[in-house]
């Protein structure tokens, strides 16, 4: 046998993995309408045009939170293999090393845990102070140089109040209307 012959299902696999994906592609191009402006270029965020300076402050306990995220994610996937491997350890007799390890491990996480809950950044909803000597300058509004100034808008002319109409007559006063008319 060939070394072609051992990597052939690869190959295999390989070709209808890349035709699953540039076929789709190709016959999209070909089918879909191409009818180019100015505003389908533009770069879309949240609906909004973006506007202005890209470089603004973001606020860091947006960062913090998924980098905590990450790491006790990363802590899940490393205890896969180790509790796969723990049955080796234990048939020969090492348990108990293989236990303190995975003990070490998770204790050495759980410390993390315990620093950053102490620190306050596993908190979302968290006050806007800063300790002494640390400046915290919160998301910048971007200006648009290219525009010019918005002129206040004017007030709003207020409609006259209708004037109120008056009440229908009770049963009384159309009896008496009635009457009125007939002397």
């Amino acid at each position: 046998m060939s070394l072609i012959d051992h990597y052939q299902a690869v190959l295999i696999f390989l070709l209808v993995g890349v035709a699953m994906v540039v076929s789709p592609l190709v016959m999209l191009r070909l089918v879909r309408p191409n009818k180019p402006i100015a505003a389908k270029s533009i770069a879309y965020e949240c609906g909004m045009d973006p506007v202005g300076d890209a470089q603004v402050c973001f606020d860091l306990r947006f960062y913090t939170d998924a980098l905590i995220f990450v790491v006790f994610e990363v802590e899940a996937v490393f205890m896969f293999p180790w509790a796969k491997v723990y049955r080796a350890f234990a048939a020969e007799g090492m348990s108990g090393f293989a236990l303190a390890e995975g003990a070490i491990f998770v204790g050495i996480l759980a410390l993390g845990l315990v620093y950053v809950w102490a620190k306050g950044d596993i908190d979302w909803v968290k006050s806007l102070s800063s300790p002494r000597g640390v400046v915290r300058r919160e998301g910048v509004v971007p200006a648009v140089p290219e525009l010019e100034p918005a002129l206040p808008e004017p007030e709003p002319e207020l409609e006259p109040e209708p004037a109120a109409r008056p009440a229908a007559p009770t049963a009384d006063e159309r009896h008496h209307a009635a009457h009125a008319s007939h002397h």
